[in-house]
């Protein structure tokens, strides 16, 4: 039980103020005990941390309609669209309108935070990163391995969008106990009292036994470290075990909507046609992708603006990963597989990093890109055999539209796609099936 803040910062040990050390570094699995890690994969921790880019600036085009016409329209190409709302229980100004240019009114101070380094004296778990993507995304963990008695996640807010963070306790006998710290070491909030000031605000939401959730509003864009452990662990200068029947969900939820349709790219030529099918472009800007080919790189105009969509709103979201290789559109010469399905252009492989492997312990960024094509509206599935994925983005997809995806199912298994999306877009009448 939490007591005299932190029993007087735990006796002084807590308050070393100096940089992370295997959790909150670039080096997702570094300065920890040695072991794999929490999650049932066991896979090692391969990613390092989130940084985000700033908005991109506008992107103008023609986007396709669901009869696979083309009407003229501009989507904004940066990281997470309108934030116009909270998509949850709200409180003062959690909007990006009325938090614009200051957070200093949304919390009133109660004090400084305390200087506390969770993974100084702890052993930190830390694969997952988290990015600024509009909405919920939501992971349920454990301490099962006893090897970490505190998890240690990256995340990135942009500015004047506010951010819920909750833990929740599912199992075992903790009182959950969350903590935030910056990039050079400041701690933002030590699980009682946060920060409050003109260019961040950190108010608490729900503190008790069960559930601790606070809301964070930075009028700049951040990379922060969030850390997940048990007060008995923290008023014990966290050189306490947790309990191995330790269960909980962790939820980021960014309030802002996401952004919606696709555009063409901005050197799109109409007169560009082979066979049938328009070639996509080389990258404007550069860096949103590569492709093959022309020969391998034609398709229907919806799956050239997907493309383009996408890639572009991943950069600005997770630069790290970017730009995304896009493989075969269509199946020609320069295609390194045989296959049966890329022959009416709706359909292309393409890679991205750990966002497209399954074999990546960091499965967050895979979901991130799933939505990215979910939320466009014009694509059918999404062919990658990850259960985890699997298990977020189809109820995603089920709760934002309401036409059937391919084969009834948006993202499945099928062999092979362990390394590469392979993604459907609709046909030009704008059906799936």
């Amino acid at each position: 039980m939490r007591s005299d803040r932190h029993i007087s910062s735990a006796l002084g040990i807590l308050m070393v103020a100096t940089p992370l050390v295997g959790c909150f570094d670039g080096d997702a699995g570094s300065g920890t005990t040695g072991a794999t890690g929490e999650t049932s994969t066991g896979a090692s921790a391969t990613t390092g941390s989130v940084s985000v880019s700033g908005a991109s600036g506008e992107s103008s085009g023609t986007s396709t309609t669901g009869g696979g016409e083309s009407t003229a329209g501009s989507t904004d190409a940066s990281t997470g669209g309108s934030t116009g709302g909270s998509t949850g229980g709200s409180t003062e100004g959690t909007t990006g309108e009325e938090t614009q240019g200051t957070t200093g009114g949304l919390c009133e101070p109660e004090g400084e935070p305390l200087e506390v380094d969770p993974c100084g004296p702890a052993s930190c778990w830390s694969a997952l990163t988290f990015s600024a993507i509009c909405g919920p995304t939501t992971i349920a963990e454990n301490y099962a391995s006893g090897a970490y008695n505190v998890h240690a996640f990256t995340l990135a807010v942009r500015a004047e969008v506010t951010t819920r963070i909750t833990f929740s306790r599912t199992g075992g006998e903790f009182e959950p106990a969350l903590i935030i710290r910056d990039t050079m070491g400041e701690t933002l909030f030590d699980g009682e009292v946060g920060a409050c000031g003109e260019g961040l605000a950190v108010v608490v939401i729900d503190s008790g036994e069960e559930t601790v959730s606070v809301e964070l509003t930075s009028a700049t864009q951040r990379e922060l470290g969030i850390f997940l452990t048990g007060w008995q662990v923290v008023d014990g200068g966290f050189a306490p075990e947790m309990p191995t029947d330790a269960t909980y969900v962790f939820e980021i939820d960014n309030l802002c909507d996401p952004e919606t349709g696709a555009v063409d790219p901005p050197n799109f030529d109409e007169d560009d046609l082979e066979g049938g099918f328009y070639v996509l472009p080389d990258a404007e800007p550069p860096g949103l992708y590569t492709h093959k080919d022309p020969d391998c790189s034609r398709g229907t105009r919806r799956m050239i603006q997907v493309l383009h969509t996408v890639a572009e709103r991943w950069q600005a979201l997770r630069p790290e990963f970017a730009p995304i290789n896009i493989l075969d559109l269509n199946e020609a010469w320069c295609s390194t597989v045989d296959h049966a399905t890329h022959d009416d252009g709706t359909h292309a492989d393409l890679k991205a990093g750990c966002a497209t492997s399954v074999d990546c312990e960091n499965w967050i960024p895979a979901l991130d890109l799933a939505r990215l094509f979910v939320d466009t509206g014009e694509v059918c599935g999404i062919l990658f055999n990850d259960l985890k994925v699997q298990a977020e983005v189809n109820p995603y997809f089920d709760g934002g539209h309401d036409y059937e995806p391919w084969k009834q199912v948006f993202m499945r298994t099928v062999d092979g796609h362990v390394a590469h999306f392979h993604v459907r877009v609709k046909k030009p009448g704008g059906t799936c099936n």
